[in-house]
């Protein structure tokens, strides 16, 4: 009986050890302010998911990137910033200071948020894409669904692959 105790011991260690590397792959955004320091370093693109706290959207999306296998394992291959929309922070970016604006009673948007939108309507969640260049490549209003997901991680892949093959 405790030779079979010891192998139940040995097979639940081994799920312990697999299941502590997995949590380990899960993406942690990186702080806007950080970005133009890490670039830097080390220039690769950024995607980011303009968001705020009330959109059940944007907190859905969040899940799903928490849960995305393929997010995971591509994110070496870029900064993936998660902003708040509403943030009330000043926020320097490219050199460029960006402040809230209030829009309303206890309401209003960083100004980095719209300048990242672009022209339109500011809707959430919306996703950025910026080459290393910090020069818009993809822009998205809404939730990208897994497909999508996984098309647009295999652009920044692919971009990647050409940025490191450029002298």
């Amino acid at each position: 009986m405790i030779a079979g105790l010891g192998k139940n011991y040995a097979v639940l260690l081994a799920l312990i050890g697999l299941f502590s590397s997995f949590c380990k792959a899960q993406i942690n955004p990186v702080d806007i302010a950080e970005v133009d320091s890490l670039m830097a370093q080390q220039a690769k693109p950024i995607l980011i998911l303009l968001s705020t706290d009330w959109c059940q959207y944007c907190q859905m999306q969040k899940n799903q990137i928490r849960k995305n296998k393929d997010f995971a394992i591509s994110a070496n291959s870029f900064y993936y910033v998660a902003f708040d929309a509403e943030s009330r922070d000043n926020v320097l970016f490219q050199g460029k200071d960006y402040t809230f604006k209030p829009t309303g009673k206890n309401t209003g948007t960083n100004e980095l948020a719209r300048a990242l939108n672009g022209p339109g309507t500011l809707a959430f969640p919306t996703w950025v894409l910026l080459d290393k260049n910090y020069q818009t490549l993809f822009r998205h209003g809404g939730v990208l669904n897994p497909t999508q997901l996984k098309e647009l991680l295999n652009a920044i892949d692919d971009i990647s692959v050409i940025d490191l093959q450029t002298p």
